[in-house]
């Protein structure tokens, strides 16, 4: 498409440096700082907007709410409806029946410009983390934008009618009135952004708040206007070119956390921001990477790329392992073809939808417009009824193969005692392949928990203990989720053990004297207390995600050393259960994908994968008299890798390695073994 004559081509260039390192990053991870793309794009569109809008009242002296709105509308919704359409027919044939439903309730925070608080609640919520990305999660930086725009020209119009009609200020200081407000505006918008970042992080990347400071960056560059006119066209460039390499150098330097998206997001929003005013005065002759025909055509298809790449990366998942050539080539390959089919078909015909007067006085479309409007609507009635009707069916009952290892689910396998862990069992000697069963189903293991955090202690909870079996012997289990994931398999032999146990499973809850977390902090002080001063437990179990670097695993075992040795000196008996391996993504995608058979299972993490985190547990009980180990690592990995199906049972729930209840429970008779020993072994030795 040739350039309207007011589209800047050093913008386009910029749009085209930020799409392409936001796919990048989401494809292959690199650059590491390519999510900054999305910083970009709101510095342009704070510009942008902006200047409309300014424009606008001091042309007229007012602004047109409903000529605005229509043009958003135009140039975001239809795009947007049909990606998130075609998007949900897709998973509706390539996701489980509770992933397409989650999806599906995204799609409506998408289409309803929400995107942003949806994915901010997610991302607090410690039960969606290690599971598969939404394909809807890029519309996050939409929602923020859609809400930019429907406060900005309110609050703008707001601020000239007070400051000119009730104040009395000359119409002619409207850029100094209007730079006023934004520039408070976005100090404060800064200044919570650096606060939120620092006490949650993750709310901070999402909300509108923590983020609406970058596009009144833009805003203030675009009221500057002509002050920042430069006539010499070289330093123009000049200016051009160190705000590039500045953004160049972000995609590499900025890391996602600690301090982003305050104070790191500074770096690339300033760089955007000093090559839009470096092109104010003029067009940009010697800029060629941001004016280059191919930089600008990426640029026009920009906003179809960025909804198309993250949807088309998800769902292919389904269908192909994401560490493969064919995948990469398949996504970009998608990606492009469905970003231009829909720029040329869809959202550049509609963003240019207009009227033209016949005779009588009557209003007809212009013809392309209105064949891109048949060709949406027919397509978005289509795939509505797809989804609609595929919703229907899938909400019917599916036969389930979740059985879990001490229920009703009898194959050949479990005939013969080999489900599960028992597979691992060399006592056993239990054949590779005996039967096609699948326990939990992929589309169920992400609800495999069968109770285990039904006393679990949130962020913002009290300490929650619950106690279960009434046998004589008082024992604790104490931990973070990972100690959760142990209940399944403790609750099943409680009776036999003759115990009763409580438990004290939080949030960042590791028995530790220091590091536990903030969002366990107090409760770990005043569980400390209980186990040093009220009435003994004979035992305390205690595991945790391993998730330690070496730089910090001497330290979080020494803090674990203090809090133990207090208890054990009292005679409780500790047992440490080393925590289990770690598993890829890719080991997780591996069993989701269609056409997985348990016969041929390939779905595997190495071991220097599944081990690349060092478990501090284990360092500390050999320095705690009165402390045993448990390892079962034999049950989970063979000597080259750690399978994600064992004796036909899915080992994880999601890539923060949790167990699922039914690999759990087969767990059962090895554990208790294991901590028979452990507390017979600690015995002895007093």
């Amino acid at each position: 498409m040739k350039p309207s004559s007011h589209q800047r081509r050093d913008i386009q260039g910029l749009r085209a440096i930020a799409v392409l390192a936001v796919i990048a990053n989401h494809l292959f991870e690199w650059p590491s700082g390519g999510f900054v793309g999305v910083d970009v794009f709101f510095v342009v569109s704070g510009f942008l907007i902006t200047g409309v809008l300014l424009r606008e009242y001091e042309r007229t002296g007012t602004i047109s709410f409903t000529g605005f709105y229509i043009r958003r509308i135009k140039r975001i919704a239809p795009a947007a409806t049909l990606v998130i359409l075609v998007t949900l027919a897709a998973a509706l044939f390539l996701f489980g029946r509770p992933r397409f439903f989650e999806t599906a309730i995204d799609s409506v925070w998408a289409l309803l410009s929400g995107a942003n608080w949806r994915f901010a609640l997610a991302g607090t919520d410690y039960f969606a983390q290690g599971q598969p990305p939404s394909p809807f999660q890029h519309y996050w930086s939409l929602g923020v934008e859609e809400q930019f725009y429907l406060v900005w020209p309110w609050l703008m119009l707001g601020v000239l009618v007070l400051a000119i009609r009730v104040i009395g200020v000359h119409r002619g200081r409207t850029r100094l009135i209007v730079g006023v407000a934004i520039g408070v505006l976005t100090v404060a918008s800064v200044a919570w952004a650096i606060i939120e970042t620092q006490g949650n992080a993750t709310t901070a990347y999402f909300s509108t708040f923590s983020r609406a400071w970058e596009l009144g960056v833009g805003a203030l560059v675009a009221v500057a206007g002509g002050r920042l006119a430069i006539r010499n066209a070289v330093v123009r460039a000049v200016l051009a070119w160190v705000g590039v390499a500045a953004i160049v150098a972000s995609l590499f330097l900025v890391p996602q956390a600690p301090g982003f998206p305050a104070p790191w997001a500074l770096l690339p929003v300033l760089a955007t921001a000093l090559v839009i005013a470096a092109g104010v005065g003029g067009p940009q002759r010697f800029v060629w990477p941001l004016t280059n025909p191919v930089s600008r055509y990426i640029g026009d298809i920009s906003y179809s790329l960025y909804l198309w790449h993250f949807p088309v990366l998800v769902l292919l998942v389904a269908l192909l392992p994401s560490d493969s050539a064919a995948y990469f080539a398949i996504v970009i390959a998608v990606t492009a073809v469905l970003s231009v089919l829909s720029y040329h078909v869809v959202e550049n015909p509609l963003r240019s939808l207009t009227f033209t007067f016949v005779r009588g006085g009557r209003r007809r479309l212009q013809p392309a417009a209105r064949r891109s409007l048949q060709y949406l609507t027919a397509a978005l009635l289509t795939i509505a009824a797809v989804v609609v009707g595929g919703s229907a069916l899938t909400a019917a009952p599916e036969p389930s193969s979740s059985a879990s290892a001490s229920g009703t689910g009898v194959t050949q396998q479990a005939a013969t005692g080999c489900l599960g862990a028992a597979a691992m069992d060399p006592a056993l000697d239990c054949p590779a392949f005996t039967g096609t069963g699948l326990y939990p189903a992929p589309a169920a293991m992400l609800d495999d928990t069968a109770g285990a955090f039904d006393c679990w202690k949130d962020p913002e909870d009290e300490m929650k203990t619950c106690s279960y079996g009434n046998g004589s012997k008082r024992v604790a289990l104490i931990g973070d989720s990972h100690a959760a994931m142990l209940l399944p398999a403790l609750k099943e032999g409680l009776a036999d053990q003759d115990w009763t146990l409580d438990t004290y499973v939080g949030w960042a809850c590791q028995w530790t004297r220091a590091g536990a977390g903030p969002e366990c902090e107090n409760a770990m002080g005043q569980i400390q207390k209980k186990f040093e001063t009220g009435d003994p437990y004979d035992i305390i179990i205690v595991t945790g995600a391993r998730e330690k670097t070496p730089k910090n695993l001497a330290w979080y075992s020494k803090q674990m050393v203090a809090a133990w040795k207090p208890v054990a000196a009292r005679g409780t008996k500790i047992v440490v259960v080393a925590d289990n391996p770690g598993v890829t993504q890719q080991s997780l995608e591996c069993v989701n994908r269609i056409g997985f058979s348990v016969e041929n299972d390939d779905c595997v993490t190495s071991l220097d994968d599944a081990f690349h985190l060092g478990d501090p547990l284990i360092a500390a009980q050999k320095k705690v008299k009165g402390a045993s180990l448990v390892d079962l690592t034999d049950f989970y990995c063979t000597d080259d890798s750690c399978p994600m199906v064992i004796g036909n049972v899915i080992v994880y729930r999601d890539d923060v390695a949790h167990l699922t209840a039914t690999f759990s429970r087969s767990l059962e008779p090895y554990l208790f073994a294991a901590i028979d020993a452990a507390v017979g072994k600690l015995g002895a030795k007093s």
